[in-house]
């Protein structure tokens, strides 16, 4: 658990996702109508901490859920309420969401793409 936690893109993708949850209560603070339970902030948290499984894969799930989040973003022609259309909260949590989702799905792909750490080995004799 530890090793997974000194993983900084791992722990990036985990932060960043977390945030963006977060920019989902900003909106419910400036009116914008959600479920009692937002499925957008389950499931942006659930893919926070899904980074932090202790396998090789685990990022992929963040970045799925991540892509996931921002295609129901750009399906319904939220963009528009990112620019002035509604109040400030609203606004400012749009953009806290989407910026901290950007960040964590770039982190995510850093995170594959990069060679797997390897392990050393002492040699007992």
């Amino acid at each position: 658990m530890f090793r997974i936690l000194a993983d900084r893109l791992r722990c990036a993708v985990l932060v960043s996702l977390v945030v963006s949850a977060i920019g989902i209560p900003i909106q419910i603070l400036g009116g914008w109508e959600y479920p009692v339970i937002p499925p957008g902030m389950v499931i942006t948290l659930l893919a926070g901490l899904a980074a932090l499984l202790p396998v090789r894969w685990a990022p992929v799930i963040s970045l799925v859920c991540g892509a996931f989040i921002l295609f129901g973003f750009v399906a319904v022609g939220d963009a528009a309420n990112m620019f002035g259309s509604q109040n400030a909260l609203v606004t400012a949590g749009k953009w806290v969401q989407m910026i901290a989702l950007v960040v964590g799905l770039v982190a995510a792909v850093g995170s594959l793409a990069r060679p797997p750490a390897r392990e050393s080995r002492i040699a007992t004799r």
